[in-house]
């Protein structure tokens, strides 16, 4: 579906570098980094404090029982042996709660659209009805609140897509009835949204998110391409923006150098540090000459794709035996958008809440929802195993694509792997030892590797700790009762 390209890594900026090399006006240029999202702490400087993240939602928890007692990577339960090659790219938690055990809502209680909403909002939400398929919530979650952020950056705002948004199997049981056990992604409400005006749709169909993407690449690949061309008026208008904005930062450093007096060894090293700062401009300048006719853009080396357009479609389809090839699709088209620099953020939906995905080939015919209400452990592993294969496919997808410095994308991502609540009865539902698994290194904010024992706090923890590492600095996510501060 599409091939590697070659790209050109920018040096970074630590804070180390600017005091070592200017004393204490290191402090004062710190700032002046930042501002322009440059700041690293190691070579892979296009990614430190802004790493790739994805939110990959599995629906239902792993059978916590099955999972909780793992005391060892290297000895994984059935249910996530999939993952064994990627245990040193891992964190498993365990002991650790949605909502501190109980759903956060203003009425009618229950726990499957907790486990949902609570997984990528932390926060609280609301009943149109007393039945679980009529939840909604008004709060933003991770995954858009990092994409908002990356669009604050100059060295991100130019990126084609804010965030993707991709589905394979992406609803409940019966979304005929109510949507509320549905959505992952939400931007906060505004005035006028209709019930679920800001929840985002999940797109399921595979050439749908081929097209958009290529219609961005053939743009970069330019005259290389045998894509067809496009109306790239947004694109170049985002991306003269951005190349203002670093011309204007630029200027301010030339301002600097002149009013606080630097002699010209000190003014040479800054000049060395702002090279990385030129190359964006470069590329910003080639993309743009890019879209006028010119060259290919980016300073880099790129091949097109060539691969079939896929033409896959989950919409409505609960058979993991038909969604399978599906997903594969959809993972190769993650690894795409990656590759070609078109989002730092995305958000996968592998089923919804209360799920209704089955897996004949392997012996389950009874809809995911069932096997949990019915205590059917084995059948649940079964399924457990499915989406352990996914995510493992995905993370090896990350690992394939070469960031540059002897650094690979899953070093360079926050990847989250969610679920819902887990049940083992009619009644029974259950917010508590909920076995979240986070892996990559977050452009080296994360030790992976390990277990840790949550100890009963809540995955708003774990969120705060993704958020940090892409330099949202704030010490709550969605509700602050819920929060203790970072986890990893």
């Amino acid at each position: 579906m599409g091939t590697t390209r070659t790209m050109r890594g920018n040096r970074g900026l630590t804070r180390r570098d600017l005091i070592k090399s200017f004393g204490p006006l290191g402090f004062l240029l710190l700032p002046v980094v930042r501002s322009m999202g440059y700041a690293a702490t190691s070579a892979s400087a296009a990614f430190a404090g802004m790493p790739r993240f994805v939110l990959f939602f599995k629906g239902p928890s792993f059978h916590s029982p099955t999972v909780t007692p793992t005391t060892s990577l290297a000895s994984l339960p059935a249910p996530l042996a999939p993952l064994a090659p990627h245990v040193a790219d891992l964190i498993l938690f365990t002991g650790m709660s949605i909502h501190g055990g109980s759903p956060k809502t203003d009425g009618y209680q229950e726990e499957h659209a907790a486990g949902l909403i609570g997984c990528s909002t932390g926060n609280s939400y609301h009943y149109s009805k007393d039945d679980s398929y009529y939840a909604y919530t008004d709060n933003e979650s991770i995954d858009v609140a990092i994409a908002n952020r990356y669009q604050s950056l100059p060295a991100l705002a130019g990126l084609p897509f804010a965030s993707l948004h991709l589905g394979v199997g992406a609803q409940s049981d019966a979304d005929n009835v109510g949507l509320g056990q549905r959505y992952i992604s939400y931007r906060k409400r505004q005035a006028g949204d209709t019930q679920y005006g800001n929840a985002i749709e999940p797109i399921q169909d595979a050439g749908q998110v081929y097209d958009q993407l290529m219609q961005r690449i053939t743009t970069l690949c330019a005259s290389q391409s045998n894509q067809p061309g496009t109306d790239n008026t947004q694109l170049r208008a985002a991306l003269a923006r951005k190349k203002s904005l670093i011309d204007f930062r630029l200027a301010d450093i030339a301002a600097a150098k002149r009013t606080l007096g630097m002699d010209s060894v000190h003014a040479q090293k800054l000049d060395g540090l702002v090279d990385g700062w030129r190359e964006v401009e470069k590329a910003t300048t080639a993309q743009i000459d890019a879209l006028d006719g010119g060259g290919t853009g980016g300073g880099s080396t790129r091949t097109c794709p060539t691969g079939t357009r896929p033409t896959g479609n989950a919409q409505n389809k609960n058979n993991c035996d038909q969604l399978a090839p599906i997903a594969d699709q959809m993972i190769a088209l993650v690894r795409l958008a990656f590759e070609w620099d078109l989002t730092r953020v995305v958000a996968l939906t592998m089923s919804g809440a209360s799920s209704g995905h089955r897996w004949p080939s392997q012996g389950v015919d009874k809809a995911h929802h069932t096997l949990e209400h019915s205590n059917d452990v084995a059948g649940q592993n079964i399924m457990g195993g499915y989406f352990s294969t996914k995510f493992a496919s995905l993370l090896s997808s990350l690992k394939a694509i070469d960031d540059g410095d002897g650094k690979t994308a899953l070093y360079n991502s926050s990847v989250l792997l969610g679920m819902e609540c887990w049940s083992d009865s009619a009644s029974g539902h259950y917010l508590r030892n909920i076995p979240f698994i986070f892996a990559g290194q977050g452009a080296g904010a994360f030790t992976t590797g390990r277990i840790v024992n949550a100890a009963g706090r809540n995955n708003n923890d774990l969120l705060i700790s993704i958020q940090n590492a892409s330099g949202i600095t704030s010490s709550t996510f969605g509700l602050a009762s819920l929060c203790k501060g970072p986890i990893i």
